[in-house]
C-alpha cells in the first residue's frame, strides 16, 4: 500500500481505478489517505505505528508533516533508517507498541531477507513464522506514550500485525482517541480466533460511544 508516488497513483486512479465498481478496498483507502493529507496543515504530527521500510512515512513527509515512526523489525528498520535517519522531521523508535509496557517475543518469517516479508513480522506468532527467527523486543505502552507528547496529534496510523486489538482497547479505555484527529487501523483478524473476536467487538463499541475518528477498514 502507498508504494506509488502521488502523481503515479492519481494518474492511474483517474485513468481507470476509480471506475472499478466497487473500487478495490486498498485503492479506495489510498485515495482517501491522500484526500485526508491534503486537508491537514503542514508541520502536523503523524504517528506511524508499524512504519516498516517507510512507504507511508515518505508520503506523509511530502505533505510537510512530522513523523514519529515505530518499527521493531531490524531488517525493515535498517531500510527505514537509511531513507529517513538523517531527516530532522522523522523520529525513528526501534520498539513495538501495545496496551502495556513489557518485554515480548517478536517473530519473523524465515524469508525475512525479502523486504516485503518484513510486513508479516509480529508479536503474534502464526504459521507464517515457522522456522523464522524469534527474539525479545521492548513494547511501549501506547497510551502513555501518546499522553506524554503534550501536543496535538493529527493522525495515528496503525499497521502492527495483530497488536492493534490491545492498542485500540487501551486507547478507548483511556479516552486518548479524543485528542487525536484520525486513527487509521489495518486489522488482522485472520491471525487467531481470539484476535478475531476482540476485533469483532470494536465496531460495536465505537458506534455505541459515538466515535467517528477511528477507521478500522484502512488497508
Amino acid at each position: 500500500m502507498l508504494r506509488e508516488s502521488y502523481f503515479e497513483f492519481m494518474l492511474r486512479w483517474y485513468a481507470y481505478r476509480r471506475w472499478h465498481r466497487p473500487p478495490r478496498r486498498v485503492r479506495q483507502a489510498e485515495y482517501d489517505f491522500h484526500q485526508l493529507m491534503k486537508k491537514l496543515p503542514a508541520d502536523s504530527l503523524f504517528i506511524d505505528l508499524g512504519a516498516n521500510i517507510g512507504d507511508v512515512t515518505g508520503h506523509v513527509l511530502a505533505y510537510g508533516m512530522r513523523v514519529i515512526a515505530f518499527e521493531p523489525d531490524p531488517v525493515a528498520r535498517q531500510i527505514l533508517t537509511k531513507r529517513f535517519g538523517n531527516n530532522d522531521r522523522v523520529t525513528i523508535i526501534p520498539k513495538a507498541v501495545g496496551g502495556s509496557a513489557r518485554a515480548a517475543t517478536f517473530h519473523q518469517r524465515p524469508d525475512v531477507s525479502d523486504l516485503r516479508r518484513t510486513e508479516s513480522s509480529s508479536l503474534i506468532q502464526t504459521h507464517e513464522h515457522t522456522n523464522g527467527k524469534s527474539f525479545e523486543v521492548e513494547v511501549v505502552d501506547l497510551v502513555q506514550f501518546l499522553q506524554g507528547l503534550h501536543e496535538p496529534i493529527a493522525i495515528v496510523k496503525m499497521d502492527i500485525e495483530g497488536a492493534e486489538a490491545e492498542c485500540i482497547e487501551a486507547m478507548l479505555d483511556a479516552s486518548i482517541h479524543r485528542s487525536i484527529g484520525q486513527i487509521l487501523v489495518e486489522t488482522h483478524e485472520r491471525f487467531s480466533p481470539d484476535l478475531a473476536d476482540r476485533i469483532g467487538k470494536l465496531p460495536g463499541r465505537i458506534a455505541q460511544e459515538g466515535i467517528r475518528n477511528i477507521n478500522l477498514d484502512w488497508s
